[in-house]
């Protein structure tokens, strides 16, 4: 039997599909949470128009052949997302993993492997054009060794709720024990946490984004020596709720860092449902746990 298939889904949106967008949100928002919306109606509103924006100008940076990479590049840092890395490598006794809050969109299975796979690559070249710029020599990244990571490449920084670290971890596991291991960045440059300290000082477990952003750390850099880049890899409706969760925790970048979004591209078949659950979960973020401003972090660069 001939497969079907359907036609091809565009990631950016007509005028029209953004009007619609922006009114199903605020609909929607005004079902949830009624007293709040009417209390902050132009805030809200603005926030709504200026985050679909935000989110297509994003998505639009994805369609670019080749993307800038600097090597002023310390830290490529991961904001964990839905799905396991791999279905082929979960622990022993998983069929799954414990993604209850996205197990309902199938379109969101893959999406932090993604981000781990992107952030590889990007550390991968990183490291090639810093070999070249300290050595003059010339090596694709294809070619480069974990010695090559070691010496010269950036530090890949993942953070994530308990259950992703430990399929990580698993899943680093296997993959270092293989012949041909596809994964050659060393384990000393590899961060990972799964807890944060809050603003009074308290150590807790990561649950959602919030606490992501509010505990960023780079270690092994410190207050006087600072990273001077960080390239934040996630999809354009994540990056969006992360700039406006910065707004509250603005010191969370060092002052002298640049922090550079990497955005990479949405599922085809998420690129609504995705930018509404994000702007809603924004706003529940403002309104329900004050963990957000309505005026998104602007000290970045694509």
């Amino acid at each position: 039997m001939t497969e079907v298939v359907g036609p091809e889904i565009p990631r950016l949106l007509t005028k029209e599909q953004m009007d619609n967008l922006y009114q199903d949100i605020l609909a929607t928002a005004f079902a949830e949470r009624p007293t709040a919306i009417n209390a902050n109606l132009q805030d809200v509103k603005v926030l709504i128009a200026n985050g679909i924006h935000l989110i297509e100008r994003l998505e639009e940076t994805t369609h670019q052949t080749r993307p800038e990479v600097h090597t002023d590049t310390d830290v490529i840092y991961i904001d964990s997302g839905p799905g396991p890395y791999s279905y082929q490598m979960l622990e022993p006794g998983k069929t799954d993993l414990d993604d209850k809050s996205y197990h309902g969109w199938k379109w969101s299975r893959k999406m932090d492997r993604a981000r781990i796979r992107v952030s590889y690559t990007l550390a991968a070249m990183v490291t090639a054009k810093r070999i070249e710029e300290q050595t003059k020599t010339v090596k694709p990244p294809k070619d480069l060794t974990s010695e090559d990571f070691e010496k010269f490449g950036p530090y890949l920084m993942y953070a994530s709720v308990d259950w992703q670290q430990r399929h990580i971890e698993y899943v680093l596991g296997l993959a270092r024990q293989r012949e041909r291991a596809q994964f050659l960045i060393p384990a000393s440059k590899i961060i990972t946490y799964k807890e944060y300290i809050n603003r009074e000082g308290e150590e807790k477990p990561i649950v959602n984004t919030d606490d992501q952003v509010e505990g960023l750390h780079f270690p092994p850099f410190n207050e006087t020596h600072p990273p001077k880049r960080i390239v934040m890899v996630s999809h354009p409706a994540h990056l969006m709720r992360i700039l406006h969760i910065l707004g509250k925790y603005p010191d969370s970048i060092p002052q002298e860092t640049t922090l550079q979004l990497f955005p990479i591209p949405t599922p085809k078949d998420a690129v609504t449902e995705y930018a509404k659950a994000e702007i809603l979960g924004t706003l529940g973020t403002i309104f329900r746990r004050g963990r957000a401003t309505f005026v998104p972090y602007a000290n970045y660069e694509l």
